[in-house]
Parts: structure tokens; C-alpha cells; sequence
């Protein structure tokens, strides 16, 4: 799924609205809101953590809900809303209480709790239909098809007994390839942080004897913004080295979707966020070796968030600390049309205008962009240059507020990157 978790919130913030309980918040209320506004997670945590004093409980709740839910707290997000939901003293507008649901939902998903999932959905087309653009209801129409498709599958379970090695291995278009295993036979898939459910196509579903499920859904690719129909099916268990990963759900493709015409390659299994994230911690070093301890190493680092079901990474470019997509399953990064508008005489200036092929599940698409030659990234405390990176001049989807998709170009400048799930955070060496 590819962000269909964005959540529209209204101009004023509910305590702005006629529920103001102190009177003096109001200024931070606003700042913390124009970042939420922005998807500016990393900002918004910082600021918070500054004005969490000078805000009433309510809105200290309602902006810390939204950083549970960013920063993988979706336990603590659940509980957030139910406890705002239930103040009966507190009058907040439909749009606000969709929103609220809509957050409480992805957290009850990235939780497997499917059928809670599916019940948030129900109950905001059912109340709030009226607060909503078409283009939500139609994504949450499209959620609930999924949820309720799940809502009798067991939540996904993953054991880990001890540190875990695997090899990894570059397939034709330069994607990360793993191993694993299911019904005692062997395959591959690409690790791909951005896949937001696992996907197969049919004939590997076959192989692998998913149990489908009768739901039809629509589907979008990150890359190309190109929609396209998908099933999907129940693995019961496969195993990843020597850890156990029970009722994986995956999308269940043609096999047409995922065939890349323009280099005439097949994919056939891709390994998503759900089973990458319950591993907690993966390192992957550039001789060819990945590794998934037992137990996660704590860091102060904190550059990892969540965009619904999209991995988010802070990254410093110049002198700014810019927010990006991460995505190990693009060979290659691109700047999106925010990073062209906030930097716009720079990269005319800088870049060379080209027509270039993108490339992802459902077809491709050229788009005409600018080429950096050079573009300058730093993670923890090593500073890269990544070469030849495109620059789009519009927007993939309405709504993009990120600046660009981070890709296998920059996460090869590393001789080991580090993936923590547990406490946010992206490291390389």
C-alpha cells in the first residue's frame, strides 16, 4: 500500500476551536500543528519535547498520539486516542475525530490487530462520512476491503531464538535479494523497506501454497504513481534463516504487474515492511552478509519514523536536516517536487534537464526531470555523495510532503547499515 495513510487535519487545531482549557497555549499549539501539518516528525518530536509545558493535557495528548503512532509507539497510540476519544467534556470537530480513527487504525494494523482496523474504518464512514473528501473515503474504502479481508487471519508472529546470518545477493536490476524458506523449498525475494505488505505473484503464490483470500483491492506503485488491481493470500509460516515468521500476509499479484518490461526481468516474491519490521534490528553489510540479533542495540540516533506504512529517514543535506522516503528496494534516489520548489534556482542551476524512465510494480513512465550531478548526504556522523540523482519537477501524488525516496545508491556509500525498528533509528558505517 502505498501511502494511504495520510491524514488530512483541519486549519485549527480542536483546542483552537472553542475548546481551549488554559489560556496561553495557543502559540505553541500552532507551531506544533504546523509541523504535524507538514509531516515534519523529527521537528514536531523536538519541538514537543520544548513546549510540552506550555500546552494543556488535551493537545498534549492529541500531538502525542501522532508521534506514537510515527516513531512504531502503536500501543501507546491506541491508548492515546482512546483516552481523547473519551473525555466527554471535550467537543471535537468530525474532521478531527476521523483523523483520530484514521491514526488509531494504521496503529491497530501495524499491531495485526486487523479486525480492530477494519472496525475504525467501518465506524468513520459510518459517522464522519460527511467530514471527509472523496479521495479519503475512497482510501478508506480501500483500507476496510483489506482489513476486513484480514479480520479473521492470526496476527503475524515472529520468533527470534538467537543471532541470525543469511547472505544476501544482488539480482539483475541491482535489488537486494534474500533467502528463505517455506514447505521445505528455497527461494528468493527482494527486501524491500517501502513494500507496505509483502507481495507474490500468482504462480509463486501457488508455489509457496498461499491460502487466498476472495478480496480485491487497488494498488499504487511509489515510483510511478500507477494503480492497478491485487489479491491477496496467507502464508502460514516461512523462515528467514532461522527465525519463524507465522501468517504472513502478502499481496497476490499477476505476474504481469510485476514483470519490469524495460529490462525484461521477473520479480516474483518481494519481502515488505510487516516481516522487516518484526525482525527489530537488521544489519546489512556490503560483503554480501546480513545479519538479525537477538537482541537490538540502543542508539540516542532517532532518524527513522513511520509515514503510515512508509519508513521515513532525517537525513542532513547541506544545512539542512531534510525528512525522506527509505526504500531498499529502489536501485536508485530521486528528489521529489518539494525538494524542486524549496530549492528551485539551485537545482536549475546545478542540474541538466533529461527525460528519464521510472520504473516499479505495474509498468513504468518517463518523466522529465533535472539531473544533480552530485548530491550531498549525511547519516549519523558520515557524510556521502551520491552521484547523478533525478530531481522531479511535479508531484507523484496530491499531498507529497516528503523530499525525495532514498534509494540503494546512497545506502551502498556504507560498508554496514543498520535498520532498528525498536528505537527508530538508520546508521551507517
Amino acid at each position: 500500500m502505498i501511502s494511504k495513510y495520510q491524514l488530512y487535519l483541519i486549519a485549527i487545531v480542536f483546542v483552537m476551536a472553542g475548546c481551549t482549557r488554559t489560556s496561553n497555549n495557543a502559540g505553541s499549539v500552532r507551531k506544533l500543528k504546523s509541523l504535524l501539518d507538514k509531516n515534519e516528525y523529527f521537528k514536531l518530536d523536538a519541538k514537543f519535547k520544548l513546549l510540552t509545558d506550555s500546552i494543556d493535557d488535551d493537545n498534549r495528548l492529541y500531538f502525542k498520539s501522532y508521534l506514537d503512532n510515527a516513531f512504531n509507539r502503536n500501543n501507546e497510540c491506541i491508548k492515546d486516542i482512546d483516552s481523547l476519544l473519551k473525555q466527554p467534556a471535550l467537543k471535537l470537530p468530525d474532521s478531527v475525530k476521523s483523523a483520530l480513527k484514521r491514526l488509531q487504525g494504521d496503529s491497530y494494523f501495524k499491531t495485526y490487530q486487523y479486525a480492530k482496523a477494519a472496525q475504525c474504518d467501518s465506524n468513520i464512514l459510518k459517522q464522519y462520512k460527511h467530514a471527509l473528501h472523496k479521495d479519503d473515503i475512497d482510501d478508506i474504502s480501500n483500507d476496510l476491503l483489506i482489513r476486513n479481508a484480514l479480520k479473521n487471519i492470526p496476527a503475524q508472529q515472529t520468533l527470534i531464538k538467537n543471532n541470525t546470518t543469511i547472505p544476501w545477493k544482488k539480482d539483475k536490476i541491482g535489488l537486494i535479494e534474500i533467502p528463505f524458506t517455506a514447505h521445505e523449498q528455497n527461494f528468493d525475494a527482494i527486501f524491500d523497506t517501502r513494500a507496505n505488505i509483502s507481495s507474490i505473484t500468482q504462480t509463486y503464490a501457488k508455489k509457496l501454497g498461499l491460502h487466498i483470500l476472495d478480496v480485491s483491492y487497488n494498488e499504487g506503485s511509489g515510483a510511478t504513481g500507477l494503480q492497478f488491481k491485487t489479491g491477496m493470500g496467507i502464508a502460514d509460516s516461512l523462515y528467514i534463516g532461522d527465525v519463524l515468521v507465522k501468517n504472513v500476509v502478502f499481496q497476490v499479484m499477476p505476474d504481469s504487474i510485476l514483470y519490469i518490461a524495460p529490462v525484461k526481468f521477473q520479480l516474483n516474491v518481494i519481502i515488505g515492511f510487516p516481516v522487516i519490521e518484526q525482525l527489530r534490528e537488521v544489519h546489512i553489510f556490503s560483503n554480501g552478509k546480513m545479519t538479525i540479533p537477538l537482541t537490538p542495540a540502543e542508539s540516542d540516533l532517532h532518524n527513522f519514523a513511520l509515514d503510515g506504512l512508509d519508513p521515513v529517514i532525517a537525513l542532513k543535506s547541506g544545512n539542512d536536516t531534510l525528512s525522506f522516503h527509505f526504500d531498499s528496494g529502489a536501485s536508485s534516489s530521486v528528489l521529489y517536487a518539494a525538494y524542486f520548489e524549496k530549492y528551485k534556482a539551485r537545482v536549475i542551476k546545478a542540474g541538466t534537464q533529461k527525460t528519464v524512465g521510472f520504473g516499479g510494480a505495474g509498468g513504468a513512465q518517463k518523466k522529465k526531470v533535472y539531473v544533480l550531478p552530485k548530491f550531498n548526504l549525511t547519516l549519523g556522523s558520515k557524510s556521502v555523495v551520491v552521484d547523478n540523482v533525478s530531481v522531479l519537477t511535479k508531484p507523484i501524488t496530491p499531498g507529497e510532503k516528503f523530499y525525495g525516496n532514498i534509494g540503494q545508491d546512497f545506502t551502498n556509500k556504507f560498508s554496514e547499515v543498520i535498520y532498528n525498528f525498536k528505537d527508530m533509528y538508520i546508521n551507517g558505517k
